[in-house]
């Protein structure tokens, strides 16, 4: 597929309305594969920017915003065009790629996080929480363990409860909360450390 098709198909599945998003995703539930090829395109924006920020490495990024296209694709049938195309995506691939790196981070040792795959203080989640802060949001995400970082973000940048987030992660629920209460604990303990040392965004103090 060409870039300048795939950004045509991007750009006529964004700006779908509901009405006519659930007739595109009746018409992938269908099998058509020119349906799939343009809802493919439109939500692999979504599915990238939710692999990057819950995934720990460029590659496993990439892995899980595939699995997780392919899992919008075989939920199309499932849309009712009740909502955004986008919003109906987003649901299912944050519970894909909750799921898919509960069972990475279960079967192998944690990787080294890559920058790039957490939040930013210009991404909309995480804009109001780098407000006042001496570091950027991404830098204490970073410092967390996998487990409290994505029990997080699953609560405060996707809105998850704690009931689902413990279905996604496949984790108890009291497991749960004591990941997102150890996992802001030392976020807090962190952004006091600096603030104490007169640490600024960039690293001066």
């Amino acid at each position: 597929m060409g870039v300048a098709r795939s950004t045509d198909n991007a750009a006529a599945g964004s700006s779908l309305a509901p009405a006519e998003a659930h007739r595109l995703c009746g018409r992938v539930a269908e099998g058509d594969r020119a349906a799939a090829e343009i809802l493919a395109t439109a939500v692999m924006p979504t599915a990238r920017t939710i692999a990057r920020r819950l995934t720990r490495t460029r590659s496993d990024a990439q892995d899980a915003t595939q699995l997780a296209v392919l899992e919008i694709l075989r939920a199309a049938g499932t849309y009712r065009g009740e909502g955004s195309l986008r919003g109906w995506a987003k649901t299912i691939a944050v519970r894909t790629v909750g799921r898919w790196c509960a069972r990475v981070a279960a079967r192998r040792p944690e990787a080294p996080l890559d920058p790039d795959t957490v939040p930013t203080p210009h991404d909309d989640a995480a804009g109001e929480l780098a407000d006042g802060l001496p570091r950027g949001v991404a830098e204490y995400l970073a410092q967390l363990p996998a487990a409290q970082r994505n029990a997080i973000l699953l609560r405060h940048a996707y809105g998850c409860t704690v009931p689902e987030i413990a279905e996604i992660t496949e984790s108890p629920v009291p497991t749960v909360k004591s990941r997102l209460k150890a996992g802001l604990d030392e976020l807090r303990r962190a952004v006091r450390r600096d603030v104490q040392l007169g640490v600024r965004a960039g690293g001066a103090s």
